[in-house]
């Protein structure tokens, strides 16, 4: 039978090696296909696809052509044919890779990939120039698939190891979804064969339950409109099960400029899950805070009368009892007494409900301006007698001018006073340095003291609730480390910083930084 001319005969070629690509046929099937269109397009007799080992100049077959003809396996080394590395079709009259072949003349067609690889031909008659012509144009093309075979292999390895859907989807001319793509993961996120969504003959989209429909169609119309969007929706599923489907989406436009879109589907059951019960635990917590809240301010209440009524008879007592002939000493000592623990325990009850306000966040701090040289003035005038009295000096550095800051003037001067306190409770002998300065745009107030000091082992938890370093030592100084946490919390929610540095021994300093 007379051959067709070889130009006709590589159009053939052409078309054969597009359809097998499209296929998606593996790396061998395609090398077969491969020297067996361009064996027949060129008139060979015999045909080898030899493709290279990594790492060296070694070639071995890999597949052979016509299948029936009789041949031996194929090996060959680039450094003894060189034509196997070459750029283009060379012909080969003699040499090991020709005896290998029969002894004919050979036209080694060389193959682009990942790895090198060539098509080597053989017939009794010599090569000619318009048969490398089109050998060259048949191993561009056959290029061009192998290395779209690679990719599409890679991408399917890819896709394989992921638990979401990818999808490209058109618009038919009802104005549903016509899909071109998607991944075989939408079968187990769906129920629903891949393939029936490609055909046509099922629609996820159909399973979105009725009170998510109004979502999705928002959706839809943003990515017919050009937006990228996402979209959450609950599918009812076979046998009644129910799960959450999230779909993102980029809209574009296809070569023939029709709207398409592409983008993942992924299960987020899970996720939501794990939302509702975050969402339960937050409302149980927020419960579980506005009951503390309303025990807390009942007990305040509760507690407090009782003991204002306490300290304010003690004080009358006391003041009664001052001076009076006949009363015995012991009367005057335990209404001091009585007094003086009324008013600690009055104090740890108003500690305690602004504690628990400040960690609850309902604590309402009011931002005005305030002088907050004029507080410093009037807290250290307060401590002045006492420090006098035992000894210790006071010495007081605030600007002449006013210094103002942003703040709640109440819960500032209760920041200075428990700074000063602290300083002065603490510092049995020596002094207490109280320094106002402006620094950098902001108001800077040092306590500096000679004090006991503070261990450094306890020093980084000093604005922690209930810390004290010393049992003994603060019951012999007083208080309940309840005073610097609710300082802390105070200054943070006005906006400003505290600090503290210490040696145990040697003093401490305490440092307000107010914008």
């Amino acid at each position: 039978m007379e051959l067709a001319p070889l130009a006709v005969r590589t159009e053939q070629a052409e078309a054969a090696l597009r359809n097998v690509a499209l296929s998606r046929p593996n790396a061998l099937a395609l090398l077969e296909a491969g020297v067996a269109r361009v064996g027949e397009a060129l008139g060979a007799q015999r045909a080898a696809a030899l493709v290279g080992e990594a790492a060296s100049d070694a070639f071995v077959q890999c597949a052979a052509w016509p299948p029936g003809a009789p041949s031996r396996w194929v090996e060959a080394d680039a450094r003894e044919t060189p034509a196997l590395t070459a750029r283009q079709p060379t012909a080969v009259a003699g040499g090991p890779l020709a005896d290998a072949m029969g002894g004919r003349p050979v036209l080694v067609v060389p193959v682009e990939g990942s790895v090198p690889g060539a098509f080597v031909l053989a017939r009794a008659e010599p090569w000619t120039e318009p048969d490398a012509t089109a050998a060259l144009r048949l191993s561009a093309l056959f290029s061009t698939l192998w290395a779209w075979s690679e990719a599409e292999a890679r991408f399917q390895r890819t896709v394989a190891d992921l638990d979401d859907a990818l999808f490209t989807f058109g618009y038919d001319a009802d104005g549903r979804r016509a899909y071109a793509f998607i991944t075989p993961q939408a079968e187990a996120l769906t129920g629903l064969d891949p393939d029936a969504l490609l055909a046509g003959d099922a629609d996820w989209t159909a399973l979105v339950v009725p009170e998510d429909r109004g979502a999705f169609r928002a959706h839809e119309a943003r990515l017919r409109a050009g937006h990228p969007s996402h979209v959450e929706v609950r599918l009812g599923l076979d046998g009644g099960e129910v799960v959450w489907l999230s779909e993102r989406a980029t809209p574009s436009t296809d070569a023939a400029g029709r709207p398409v879109a592409g983008g993942l589907l992924a299960d987020v059951t899970a996720q939501k899950e794990a939302e509702a019960q975050l969402d339960r635990a937050r409302r149980i917590a927020e419960r579980s805070a506005q009951s503390r809240m309303a025990f807390l301010r009942l007990m305040s209440h509760e507690l407090r009368t009782p003991l204002g009524a306490i300290r304010g008879f003690a004080d009358l007592l006391v003041e009664e009892t001052a001076g009076l002939d006949g009363v015995p000493p012991e009367v005057a000592e335990f209404s001091g007494t009585i007094r003086d623990a009324s008013e600690r325990a009055l104090r740890l009850v108003t500690d305690l409900l602004d504690l628990s306000r400040l960690e609850t966040g309902a604590l309402d701090l009011s931002r005005v301006p305030v002088d907050l040289g004029a507080s410093v003035r009037a807290v250290a005038q307060r401590y002045a007698d006492d420090l006098r009295q035992r000894g210790v000096r006071l010495g007081v550095d605030v600007p002449a001018g006013p210094t103002v800051v942003q703040a709640d003037p109440a819960r500032l001067e209760q920041v200075v006073d428990q700074l000063v306190s602290n300083a002065a409770r603490f510092t049995p002998r020596g002094h207490v340095a109280v320094a106002l300065a402006v620094v950098g745009g902001a108001a800077r107030l040092e306590v500096a003291d000679t004090g006991v000091g503070i261990a450094d082992d306890v020093l980084d938890s000093v604005f922690e609730a209930f810390v004290q370093e010393d049992v003994r030592v603060n019951r012999e100084h007083g208080g309940t480390g309840l005073g610097l946490a609710i300082a802390s919390r105070l200054v943070a929610q006005m906006g400003g910083t505290l600090e503290a540095a210490s040696v145990k021994g040697g003093g401490s300093t305490f440092t307000l930084t107010m914008p």
